[in-house]
Parts: structure tokens; C-alpha cells; sequence
């Protein structure tokens, strides 16, 4: 069977199919095919106040009117209550890596929350992705969109600028599409960027980690945990359970996500490169429980859910191609590389990935979109590389937690200066997490590499960790205006929401 296109879209995750949503509400025909279907389950669940004014920005914007209510907690809730979400208030890390673990103190020295927002109805939202992604698949379908999934690609042609042939297998049948433009929102499988034998930009990167996972029922409560603990929380300024817990240790972190049902996304994250990729997922994680027997308590008599009834454990999670679009063709984000999930910043990158690549093929015409192109590769790339010196530099402080809040606080100014730019109009100013200003990559290199240096030494004295801390607080002033360093009570930030 063929068929032609204006524009072909390879991948259904959420940024695929809003993607083709988009470009097939303003006017454009469009193509979607998926190599698998959906549910299924995938790293890059926690959203920030970054990915819901994105989100409503291309809902006003193209009249995906049905979006709107995604971008707060409390609308997502009342208006989808069958799409499962959980609630985000903001970020807390509990950290495990003193001789004697974690220990709760009045002051608060092993633990950090940060807030993203002022109450639950405002909330961010955890996405359960099995949930979600068929939602923007079942609305790029309702706007008119071609949809194949369980369908292979085995053959693209690209014969002349803005003449491609796409050839793929549906069970039996074999198809062949034409298109102008080919998008790839492939995700790891990079289904066109390995046809266009692009180059690998992995070893430019400084954070090596992979991960097990998976979607639990039956988690011990996190409140129940730290009670258990003896954690004041008095001052805590959100819920924890309404949050993503961040559990630190010297060689990695758990995750977990919470969602309305009682389920929860739980993950560990070990830092390097995996030593054996033929170990399986059940045999990975016997060991993190043997290595950190803390997690057992975390999650109690946690049991894996149903769906997708199973471990998840990844090779190495950092990966970068070096284009990122060519004159008829382009990759989302996500298709282009991963650094880790430490910062929860995927949803938005991706958000912020569409709405950039529609801008440039609606809005751009013939004769500048070659150049437009040009500049959004090189956007994609930069804040790759400035996400993976925000995270990197993390890692390397995990080994004294006073040094990873000084240094994670340079993401927080980062975020915060996106929202208030965006929320200001200034959306162009400073690219996601400040990527485009010069003087912010800079300062983040320079203490990314500190802290690593740091890191390397044998011993640490107190002086060093003091005038670490103290230098980075001086110079991230320009990009301080939510109150970062000096919250009220220790490490308990409750006001960094925009307002």
C-alpha cells in the first residue's frame, strides 16, 4: 500500500505523537508508525513546572485545547481522572552516604526538599507513562493523523531532498510511504540517525550510569519510613510522598515516584558503566538490596505490579548523536541523546524539543528553515552537554552530601531562570536550563570540574568543602532569585516556585 506525506513520524511516545498532532492541526498531512504498541514502560516520568508552562504554551498555541488540563495537578485530576498521574510538589533527597547511613537531624544535614510549587492543585505531575502516551497517540489520531504500530521499518530511500521512501512490515503486509520531511522521535532505536550513519558524540560526555526499574505495588510508606527514622517533619514544606524521592548513596541513587494508585515507579541508578550486560534484571537488583540492605525498608514488601510485571535493567543510559537535523529531516530530543534521570528533565527537554521543531517547520519559510534547522541541532546539543555537567557534577558530590546540595543548586537556578524567563516572555533569552547563555554553561563547567577534582582527592578538608560551598553561592548570584542557599529552615526550600 502506498501512501504520501508531508511529514513522516517515527515513534508514538508523547513526543512523536504530539509531534504529528501538531503539524497535522496546522494543515500538514501526516504519517505516525511505532515499531511496538502502547502500554509499555519507560524511563522519564516526573514532569516540573518547566514541562506544564511548555505544555500549555503548545496547547494555546495550536488549539489542543485538550492538553490544557495536564498542566497542573489538580485539572488533570478533575477533568482525566482515569489517566493516572501522580502529584509533584517537589524535589526530596535523602541521603545515605555517612559511615552510619542516613541519620535525621533537627537541622536537617542528610536531607534536602526543594520546592516546585505552592500547593497540590498547582502541583507538577507524575506522568504514568502507559496511561499517557496512548492519550496523545488516541488525540493525534482524532486530529487526523495516519497511525501504524507494531510496525518495522526495513527500508528508507532517500532519493532527493525532500524526497523520501519509507518501506516498513505490519504483520503480513508491507507498506511504502513518501514524505517531504522525516521526523525520528525513536527514542533509543534512532531509526533514521543510525540510517544516516551520524557521528557519536557519547565520549564527549562525563556521566556514566545505567539503571534497574520497573512500576511496584504494596511500597512501604514514606511517611511510615520516616517516622521510622525519627525525621522531623514539621517544617517539611510539602508531603514527601507528593514528590520525587530522591535516595542518595555513595555509588548511585534510588528513585521513587508515586502515583494516585498507590503505585510507584522505583528505580536505582548506579553510577559507571554496567560490568555485565549478560547478568540479569532480577540478579542486578538482589545485589543493589544486598549492597544497601537501607532499601529494604524503603520499600518494605514491595511486590512488582502487574504490568509490566517485570525488571527493567539498561546498558549504559548515556548516549549523543552529533546532528541533531538536516535540511529535510530532524530528531527529537530524546531521540538525539539521554544523559540520566537524575533532574527529572526529559518531559520538558521533549516539550521543549516539539515546540521548537514545529515552530521552525510552520514558521519559517523554504528559504530560512535550512538555517532554522541548523540552530536547533545545535540548541538539542548544547543542552545535552550542559545537562550532563549538571549531572556529573552531582555524582561527584554524592560522597559528601554538603557539596551535592551546593552543587544542585546550580540546576534549581537553572530552572528557575527558564520559568521566569518563559512565564516573563522572554522565552528566547536564555534557551532550557539556560543552555544559551554563555556565561551560565561556563560557570556550570567550571564547578562541574571542581567538584569532580574534588571528588578525586583521597580526603576532603572542611575548609575546602566551606569555600566550595561559599564561591559557588557568590558566583551563581546573577541567576539566585528564589531564595537558593539560605532558606529558612536547612535545606528546606519552600518558595522557588515562579510566581
Amino acid at each position: 500500500m502506498n501512501q504520501s506525506f508531508d511529514v513522516i513520524v517515527m515513534g508514538a511516545g508523547f513526543g512523536g505523537s504530539l509531534m504529528a498532532t501538531i503539524l497535522q492541526s496546522s494543515g500538514l498531512s501526516v504519517g505516525l508508525i511505532d515499531k511496538t504498541s502502547h502500554p509499555r514502560f519507560t524511563i522519564g516520568e516526573s514532569s516540573t513546572p518547566a514541562a506544564d508552562y511548555l505544555l500549555g504554551e503548545i496547547a494555546s498555541t495550536y488549539g489542543l485545547y485538550e492538553l490544557e488540563p495536564l498542566t497542573q495537578f489538580g485539572s488533570w485530576r478533575e477533568t482525566h481522572p482515569d489517566l493516572l498521574c501522580g502529584c509533584k510538589r517537589g524535589f526530596s533527597y535523602f541521603w545515605h552516604g555517612s559511615e552510619n547511613g542516613f541519620c535525621a537531624t533537627v537541622d536537617h544535614q542528610h536531607e534536602l526538599l526543594v520546592t516546585a510549587n505552592r500547593s497540590r492543585s498547582q502541583a507538577d505531575t507524575q506522568w504514568y507513562r502507559p496511561d499517557v502516551d496512548p492519550f496523545f497517540v488516541e488525540m493525534a489520531q482524532k486530529r487526523g493523523v495516519t497511525y501504524f504500530d507494531n510496525s518495522e521499518v526495513t527500508q528508507i530511500d532517500h532519493l532527493t531532498t525532500h524526497d523520501w521512501r519509507l518501506t516498513f512490515q505490519q504483520i503480513e503486509c508491507e507498506y511504502n510511504w513518501e514524505a517531504k520531511f522525516l521526523i525520528d522521535a525513536s527514542g533509543p532505536a534512532g531509526v533514521l540517525l543510525n540510517e544516516l550513519n551520524l557521528p557519536d558524540w557519547t565520549d564527549q560526555l562525563s556521566t556514566e550510569s545505567h539503571a534497574v526499574y520497573s512500576h511496584w505495588d504494596k511500597v512501604h510508606p514514606i511517611d511510615d519510613w520516616l517516622m521510622d527514622q525519627k525525621a522531623d517533619t514539621k517544617n517539611y514544606p510539602y508531603p514527601v510522598k507528593d514528590s520525587a524521592i530522591h535516595h542518595l548513596f555513595k555509588d548511585g541513587w534510588l528513585w521513587q515516584i508515586r502515583f494516585e494508585n498507590n503505585l510507584q515507579s522505583v528505580g536505582f541508578v548506579s553510577q559507571g558503566s554496567p560490568s555485565n550486560d549478560s547478568e540479569s534484571a532480577d540478579r542486578f537488583w538482589n545485589q543493589i538490596l544486598d549492597q544497601h540492605p537501607i532499601i529494604k525498608e524503603v520499600i518494605g514488601t514491595a511486590q512488582l505490579s502487574e504490568i509490566p510485571g517485570k525488571l527493567f535493567q539498561s546498558g549504559k543510559l548515556q548516549r549523543l548523536w552529533g546532528t541533531a537535523a538536516g535540511e529535510d529531516w530532524a530528531a527529537l530530543p530524546f531521540t538525539v541523546g539521554f544523559i540520566d534521570p537524575l533532574h527529572s528533565t526529559g518531559i520538558a527537554q521533549t516539550l521543549h524539543g516539539v515546540n521548537r521543531l514545529a515552530k521552525t517547520l510552520l514558521g519559517q519559510p523554504s528559504e530560512g528553515r535550512t538555517m532554522a534547522l541548523k540552530s536547533y541541532s545545535a540548541k538539542v546539543l548544547n543542552e545535552f552537554l550542559l545537562i550532563d555537567r549538571l549531572v556529573a557534577g552531582c555524582y561527584a558530590g554524592l560522597n559528601d552530601f554538603r557539596l551535592f546540595t551546593a552543587f544542585s543548586m546550580i540546576y534549581f537556578a537553572a530552572a528557575t531562570k527558564f520559568e521566569q524567563c518563559w512565564k516573563g516572555g522572554a522565552k528566547t533569552e536564555t534557551g532550557y536550563l539556560c543552555a544559551e547563555d554563555e556565561r551560565f554553561v561556563d560557570l556550570t563547567n567550571r564547578y562541574s570540574a571542581k567538584i569532580i577534582r574534588l571528588s578525586d582527592q583521597p580526603s576532603i578538608t572542611e575548609e575546602q568543602v566551606a569555600r566550595f560551598c561559599k564561591n559557588l553561592e557568590i558566583d551563581l548570584a546573577p541567576y539566585n532569585h528564589v531564595g537558593l542557599f539560605r532558606p529558612d529552615a536547612p535545606n528546606m526550600y519552600r518558595y522557588t516556585s515562579v510566581k
